[in-house]
């Protein structure tokens, strides 16, 4: 052993490496460094390793190490970046990909990397730039098309939009590339391309967790206290939109009978929604420094029955832990609102709204219906009492204002021209939205100006605390949906505070989660058949002020008495279901569609 020479412990580690065995591969490299400290594949090659290991700051130190010994590593600066993004330090992410492409300017790998990095510091005009780059060097490259296309859509830089889209569409159709789904649901009207474009994403997650060491959860679990285990695995535990949801749930489980897990494997933001979070839960398992493989050994020590996933597919997403299957049933919930497309979950919580009978077969997993909607809401939201008035917030103090508080990434040019010529229609009125970035609102401004509206006619809020920003929602006239991706956490929002909301809703799931919100209400009234529906409608709330007052009215009293923002109910029918779900399992029964129903 000891005359062997630096690449033969190399060669056994790519093997390991490609077959998953990561520990065993990190280990040869190691063999390899011993007889040649200067071996510079090795400390790259491993720096990955333990980057996939969730030991960042080891593969930091391997990567630093390559670069002393080869500052013009290009692959190195590359590895670095895509290390320091995984401890959330973008900053120096960005500046290892800036010193890549000046190594190798035709690296079309990094200048992506560099566009993903730049997003999340808000720098999205200059990522564009750089998913721009990325398809210049290389065409076809589809995760810098899909990329491009999302922070296109986020800025509201319509031009050029639709031929890119068209050449999305074609690389998902033929499987040209990896194609997040969170990503196509804004873009898709059609839940048969949803459903092929996860199922593409699916089998790589599945292909990756097939290269992990298998491993298997006792599928006939006696609860030791009586109680199932029931688990929820999530990147969000800290300020988010989907905890802010789902919050006064965790702290409703009846604790005698279900014992409650968390599994977090995002960061401590350090807020004081991520210590509520875990005072909520009765097992807290913090695993942001552990990789797939040990999140899910965790997940089958812990011996939880049901596993519910809040991720999905969304960012920051590791589904290849659902993909392992720790545990005997596991559950799609509320994070991403689309079909997984894989084998590796079971059910998906949804509603006969959100997810008709008829479009069952465009969803591997099998539905869970419960009765009125999916959504979990929290009745605690904290609201600022404030006697702001409209010209505060640059709102004329008469005339009707709509609103819109979704993401940009939600606008779409169509239904922004339908708000403009609405405003045209709607003498005095004005268009409320979020200020998400400074781009967004001078493309939408110069569009309106091309469509002949007054740019001052577009108002937009700055970006405030969650009790601050709901409040503003008691100054709005009406809510305006988007299509084909709705609003979600949003609409719970609006319709909270009282604020009526206008949906017309799509085929997809993400494009009808407005209407079971407004369905479970009890407002069907404000759901459009069509676009020209949803358009007539607007108009005749906005010109009819006695009507619109009354649905104010009703709305309120409505909200006061649903059992829709009752964290505590919708605990109660949650656990209808998942009590349901096992004992299937126990019987044998295979996954099928349930109908929850309370007594």
């Amino acid at each position: 052993m000891a005359n062997k020479k630096p690449y033969v412990f190399f060669q056994s580690a790519l093997l390991y490496h490609q077959n998953g065995q990561l520990s065993h591969a990190v280990d040869n490299y190691r063999r390899a460094l011993k007889k040649n400290s200067r071996f510079v594949p090795a400390w790259t090659n491993m720096a990955i390793a333990l980057k996939q290991l969730q030991r960042l700051s080891d593969a930091e130190k391997a990567c630093r190490n390559a670069l002393h010994l080869d500052p013009h590593h290009a692959d190195a600066w590359n590895n670095l970046g895509i290390i320091l993004s995984g401890k959330f330090d973008f900053i120096g992410a960005i500046d290892a990909y800036r010193h890549c492409v000046e190594e190798s300017p035709d690296h079309y790998l990094a200048w992506t990397n560099l566009g993903i990095a730049l997003v999340r510091t808000e720098k999205v005009g200059e990522a564009i730039t750089a998913f721009s780059r990325a398809l210049l060097l290389e065409p076809n490259y589809t995760e810098a098309l899909v990329h491009l296309i999302h922070q296109k859509q986020q800025v509201c830089d319509w031009q050029g939009l639709d031929p890119l889209v068209a050449r999305l569409i074609r690389h998902m159709q033929h499987d040209l590339g990896e194609i997040n789904p969170f990503a196509f649901l804004f873009l898709c009207h059609d839940p048969r391309q949803m459903r092929l474009c996860a199922e593409h994403f699916a089998k790589r997650v599945q292909d990756q967790a097939q290269r992990l060491p298998v491993i298997t959860p006792n599928p006939e679990m006696v609860p030791t206290d009586g109680r199932l285990r029931i688990g929820y695995l999530s990147g969000d535990f800290h300020q988010h939109a989907t905890a802010s949801l789902a919050a006064e749930l965790f702290i409703n489980h009846d604790r005698k009978s279900f014992h409650i897990f968390a599994y977090s494997y995002g960061p401590d933001d350090g807020s004081s929604a991520r210590q509520e979070l875990i005072k909520s839960f009765e097992t807290f398992r913090d695993v942001f420094h552990e990789s797939d493989e040990q999140i899910a050994r965790k997940i089958v020590s812990d011996g939880i029955h049901i596993l519910i996933d809040l991720k999905g597919y969304t960012r920051g997403a590791r589904p290849v832990i659902m993909a392992m299957r720790p545990a005997p049933i596991q559950v799609a919930y509320l994070g991403y609102p689309g079909t997984m497309g894989g084998k590796f979950m079971d059910y998906i919580i949804s509603d006969e709204v959100v997810l008709p009978m008829k479009q069952r077969q465009q969803y591997s997993e099998f539905p869970v219906y419960l009765p009125g909607s999916y959504q979990v809401n929290d009745s605690r939201r904290k609201v600022v009492d404030t006697t702001e008035c409209r010209q505060h917030h640059g709102l004329p103090e008469r005339g009707i204002v709509f609103c819109c508080f979704n993401q940009t990434v939600k606008i779409t040019p169509s239904i922004f021209s339908l708000w403009l010529g609405l405003l045209q229609e709607v003498s005095g009125s004005c268009l409320w939205l979020l200020a998400f970035n400074a781009e967004a609102s001078r493309h939408m401004r110069a569009f309106a100006a091309q469509c002949g509206i007054s740019p001052d006619r577009l108002v937009f809020a700055p970006v405030l605390p969650h009790p601050q920003h709901l409040a503003r929602y008691r100054l709005a006239d009406l809510f305006l949906d988007t299509l084909p991706c709705n609003a979600h956490t949003t609409a719970s929002d609006a319709l909270w505070l009282g604020c009526p909301l206008i949906t017309c809703p799509g085929e997809t799931f993400a494009g009808r989660v407005a209407a079971s919100l407004l369905s479970a209400l009890g407002f069907p009234e404000l759901i459009a058949s069509d676009i020209t529906q949803y358009r007539h409608l607007a108009l005749d709330l906005a010109r009819d002020e006695e009507k619109r007052m009354a649905l104010h009215q009703r709305l309120r009293q409505a909200v006061a008495s649903s059992p829709l923002f009752s964290g505590e109910a919708f605990a109660r029918k949650l656990e209808t279901a998942l009590v349901m779900l096992w004992k299937r399992h126990l019987a044998g029964d295979p996954p099928s569609v349930l109908n929850v129903r309370l007594g």
